[in-house]
């Protein structure tokens, strides 16, 4: 026998199947989401006020902007009057989101 070495190789665990590293995975990325989001629902709500958080929901960032979902046509005529002094506060509290323009649409907030 040429050159053979007596070397075991012992493993210390069975692999990982894909579905736990997906389900591993896929928890961090919602950790991650769900930290974000409280982030923007806090500072929203700090920023619009009490009574006008009550008819908005911050709905996602879209190509830098932030999507806020309003119950009536009458909120969205008010905040779009507000619009750059929201935004002004928006961009100071979340500096790492890059957010360049709040765009205000009717829907569902629950």
């Amino acid at each position: 026998m040429r050159g053979k070495k007596n070397s075991v190789v012992r493993r210390s665990k069975k692999p990982e199947g894909i579905q736990k590293i997906l389900h591993n995975l896929i928890g961090s990325i919602e950790k991650k989401d769900s930290k974000k989001k409280e982030k923007i629902l806090k500072v929203w709500q700090k920023t619009a006020g009490e009574k006008a958080y009550s008819h908005t929901r911050p709905v996602s960032i879209r190509r830098k902007t932030l999507i806020i979902e309003i119950d009536s046509s009458t909120w969205l005529y008010a905040l779009n009057l507000k619009k750059r002094d929201l935004l002004k506060e928006i961009k100071k509290e979340l500096q790492e989101y890059k957010i360049e323009d709040i765009r205000f649409r009717v829907g569902d907030i629950k």
